[in-house]
């Protein structure tokens, strides 16, 4: 290649595609959502990460293991996402969004993970 652009070197780019997450995932360990399911948990802060087609899906925290991060399914990114539309980023970050996970049976007999929030 002889342009005039400065091209990084390989190390340079290479490293980047390990750097590309939140701020909050640096230092903690993917989690498994399994790991959640059956417990209350509270998302303390949460993202958006682009999939391979470009479409947005969800990473969050929780405060009960504080040393993990998660990917979120598509219902978790869905309704994080509308949350996030609705102006409730912010709340949530500082007050904590209570979800329970549950494992449930859908028509077709697939198991799906259902988030409810502010569990009773």
């Amino acid at each position: 290649m002889s342009n005039n652009v400065t091209m990084k070197s390989l190390r340079e780019r290479a490293k980047e595609f390990s750097s590309l997450g939140l701020p909050f995932m640096e230092g903690r360990e993917k989690g498994e959502t399994d790991e959640l399911v059956g417990q209350e948990s509270t998302i303390i802060d949460y993202g958006f990460l682009p999939n391979e087609n470009g479409e947005a899906y969800s990473v969050f925290i929780v405060k009960e293991r504080a040393n993990k991060f998660y990917f979120g399914g598509e219902v978790l990114t869905d309704r994080l996402t509308q949350l996030e539309k609705e102006g409730y980023g912010e709340a949530i970050r500082t007050e904590g969004l209570p979800i329970l996970m549950t494992k449930k049976k859908s028509k077709n007999n697939r198991y799906y993970t259902n988030v409810e929030f502010f569990p009773e």
